[in-house]
């Protein structure tokens, strides 16, 4: 492929460092973790970073932590990674998916108020494509009804909700650290942020067999992190702000030069610092521009084609249900490549192809 959607971090550090730990024979939460997790904590601005398998791994252990299970409810947006919403359900919870912001695709509080009972426990935000979820209006529905609030950081590494770092505004937080992140590993991998000290030592005790202090507490599970991960994991949060910035830039660049094209382009609200996971724009003329990226080998991504609300398996839990922002959604949006790698020209190149496709 010529250009790729997302494109890894490679470096001889990277490569030097790995082949350390490998002579070191120690592979599993040693040294590097504890320090990975020290300094990821201080750069969300928490108490507590625990490194787990994979960002799925960890919202199945902070639902666990929570005791969510049978009874208990969960909200949920729409337009979203079907692992936001898995993980209750394997646990026994019951979804309720809440309506998205055509613009920012991010969780719509006005239909939060409406869905929301004292049955659910926990409201699960979504900071897509790197854009913040409305916090203070999400978190005041959730202290009405003595909710906690996790929120889905994902594909948020550095985005910031009204100065502050995502991940460490709600009761907690977790990121994925999969290769096409803003901040990725060589392979799966997971992160929790909490200021909640209780809740944090259950997770340690659950991602390891549920041993503490040596003696198991209770019966836990295996979803450790590594050492080889945790080596390139501090290598890129080094880089994290800077690349940041990059993808912001590579964003503004797409911006203009799809000034004139018929295609709804990506907003940043006031309150937020978008860190473009994912350029994603709108468009009727969706399945043109895919054919027409394909066949230059430029890689693109359609997140998502289908609503959580329509995949069959979520329809046997929730029944038939209408989310029409979801589903115009699902109907128009394609993401281009906007990682820090990137040059000019080849942001330049994609663009001219959009905006022929869309002539």
């Amino acid at each position: 492929m010529k250009i790729r959607i997302a494109e890894p971090y490679i470096d001889e550090t990277i490569k030097k460092k790995i082949l350390e730990v490998i002579d070191s024979k120690s592979y599993v939460e040693g040294r590097y973790t504890k320090e990975f997790e020290e300094k990821f904590s201080r750069f969300i601005g928490v108490k507590h970073a625990i490194t787990v398998s994979s960002g799925t791994s960890s919202l199945f252990l902070i639902l666990k932590a929570l005791d969510i299970g049978p009874g208990d409810k969960i909200a949920v947006p729409d337009f979203t990674f079907i692992a936001t919403i898995s993980q209750g359900a394997l646990l026994g919870a019951k979804p309720v998916l809440i309506d998205v912001d055509y613009e920012t695709m991010c969780m719509d509080p006005d239909d939060l108020k409406k869905k929301m009972d004292y049955k659910v426990k926990a409201i699960i935000p979504v900071h897509l494509f790197g854009h913040p979820a409305p916090m203070d209006e999400i978190i005041e529905v959730a202290r009405e009804y003595g909710a906690y609030v996790i929120e889905d950081a994902a594909q948020a590494h550095g985005a910031k909700y009204k100065g502050r770092n995502v991940g460490g505004i709600g009761d907690v937080g977790y990121f994925s650290l999969y290769p096409s992140k803003n901040m990725g590993v060589y392979g799966e991998g997971g992160i929790v942020t909490t200021n909640n000290e209780e809740l944090a030592r259950r997770i340690r005790r659950l991602k390891n067999h549920g041993i503490e202090n040596g003696e198991i507490k209770e019966f836990g599970y295996n979803m450790k992190f590594n050492e080889i991960n945790a080596v390139v994991a501090l290598e890129t949060l080094k880089n994290l702000s800077r690349w940041n910035e990059r993808r912001r830039r590579n964003a503004a660049l797409y911006n203009e030069c799809l000034s004139d094209a018929d295609v709804e382009k990506p907003v940043e609200r006031e309150y937020a610092y978008h860190v473009y996971n994912l350029y994603t724009v709108k468009t009727d003329k969706r399945d043109i521009i895919a054919e027409k990226l394909k066949k230059e080998g430029i890689g693109y991504g359609i997140y998502y084609e289908k609503p959580l609300h329509k995949l069959e398996i979520v329809r046997e839990i929730t029944g038939e249900l209408k989310l029409p922002i979801s589903e115009r959604l699902s109907r128009k949006v394609i993401s281009l490549p906007v990682h820090p790698f990137l040059k000019d020209e080849e942001i330049e190149e994609v663009a001219s192809i959009v905006k022929k496709a869309v002539s």
